[in-house]
């Protein structure tokens, strides 16, 4: 296994492991690998966190603010189209 496999078994399995719910071989090997996957193990664990407590209202104002910032950017590029064509047909 290369190390992104490595940690990717780790992430799955920490929650297993912090619980002592693994099989003694896989304890082992977790326990090998704890110094250098925990901490991404943890982070990945409070971004769960974050978005599984996010209310529907907060989602919905995440989605509004992307669809406002695709609409802007669209509108940026028409305003440059348009400026290019200006450009471009009259000179």
């Amino acid at each position: 296994m290369n190390s992104k496999e490595k940690e990717s078994v780790f992430i799955d399995l920490y929650e297993l492991y912090r619980e002592g719910e693994l099989e003694e071989e896989t304890m082992k090997w977790m326990k090998q690998h704890e110094l250098a996957f925990q901490h991404k193990a943890e982070r990945r664990e409070r971004q769960l966190k974050e978005e599984f407590s996010k209310t529907p209202r907060d989602l919905e104002r995440d989605q509004i603010r992307h669809v406002k910032m695709y609409v802007y950017s669209l509108y940026v590029l028409f305003i440059l189209l348009s400026i290019w064509m200006t450009v471009w047909f009259y000179f």
